[in-house]
């Protein structure tokens, strides 16, 4: 009974409707292209993805986002674009992929919850000490040019 409940143990990966594509492969199935979002916000290099059928992946109760179960003991290949050199010196682009496992795969798709969240506030305090540091003070343009004159 115990080993059964370990063989179905299931993972809820949740993620944004804007990370999953459809499409249709070549055999007129309906899959969903999931991507993956760099830990790094200061990362631009191409996002990473992977693949689930479209009946695996499912919209939340409040229409914002999708979530779908995957085995708790499997892999799933994740596929990150890599850019090259040729050999006529033209960038070309190949495609990386590595079977993950799925727990590690949760963790990379649900990063975003480990993130510091700020106050709009606070963001919005600290902006303003670093424009008044840049920006002269006001009034003292017209000083300068009235002295000019």
């Amino acid at each position: 009974m115990a080993e059964e409940r370990r063989k179905n143990a299931e993972l809820t990966i949740k993620f944004g409707k804007g990370f999953a594509e459809p499409f249709i492969g070549k055999d007129g199935r309906e899959f969903m292209r999931i991507s993956i979002p760099n830990r790094d916000p200061d990362d631009k290099n191409p996002w990473a993805s992977f693949v689930l059928p479209a009946k695996a992946v499912h919209e939340n109760q409040y229409g914002k986002g999708l979530w779908a179960k995957i085995p708790a003991d499997g892999e799933t290949t994740v596929t990150w674009p890599e850019r090259h050199e040729g050999a006529d010196g033209k960038v070309v682009w190949e495609d990386r992929k590595v079977a993950v496992p799925n727990n590690v795969l949760k963790d990379m798709v649900e990063a975003y919850r480990g993130r510091e969240k700020n106050s709009v506030l606070d963001d919005l305090g600290r902006k303003k000490m670093e424009a008044s540091a840049r920006a002269p003070a006001a009034g003292t343009r017209k000083r300068e040019t009235a002295m000019a004159r």
